[in-house]
């Protein structure tokens, strides 16, 4: 890849961790962000009794917090890899591929560890696009709002050491 490519891969990576950056603000404005209290596990707040409008509201987010992700992926895997998965379980090989250093090409985008975490969020984005909101388990969205802060600040982590690293081994001027 030329210094311009990449320069503009870094630049795309680097938006999509500002979209998510913009979700976890959202969550925290409407008061969904799971706050830690002393002494005491992280607490996600309680959903309204029969609210299902705010489930479908918090699965969106979730949902895009996934595709947001994907999308990183997704890009690194055509411009670097120049291979997408493809088939029925894509999007879970290709959340396996970011695991993958590939020698002469690129280190490993994620740790198995964060890829692991992300793992529950590309389930649940499969599940809400395939199910009526109303259908939502306020259950499982709390379960995964808890998971949230966590694992955004791992791929968070994993992904600027990624462009850390791309930036280290920038082609010269052309």
């Amino acid at each position: 890849m030329t210094r311009k490519e990449l320069l503009l891969l870094i630049s795309r990576l680097e938006e999509e961790l500002n979209n998510i950056a913009g979700l976890e603000q959202e969550l925290r404005e409407k008061g969904y962000w799971p706050a830690g209290r002393t002494g005491s596990k992280s607490r996600a707040p309680a959903f309204p009794a029969g609210d299902t409008f705010t489930l479908r509201a918090i699965g969106s987010v979730l949902h895009d917090f996934y595709v947001a992700a994907e999308n990183l992926f997704q890009a690194i895997a055509r411009e670097l890899d120049e291979k997408l998965p493809e088939g029925p379980t894509w999007h879970h090989a290709l959340l396996r591929q970011m695991t993958l250093t590939i020698p002469g090409v690129r280190p490993a985008v994620l740790r198995k560890e964060t890829a692991q975490r992300l793992d529950d969020f590309r389930a649940f984005r499969h599940l809400f696009r395939n199910v009526y909101g109303f259908n939502l388990s306020a259950e499982k969205l709390c379960d995964l709002l808890l998971k949230l802060p966590p694992t955004a600040a791992a791929l968070r982590r994993d992904v600027e050491q990624f462009i850390a690293a791309l930036r280290a081994n920038l082609p010269e001027e052309e």
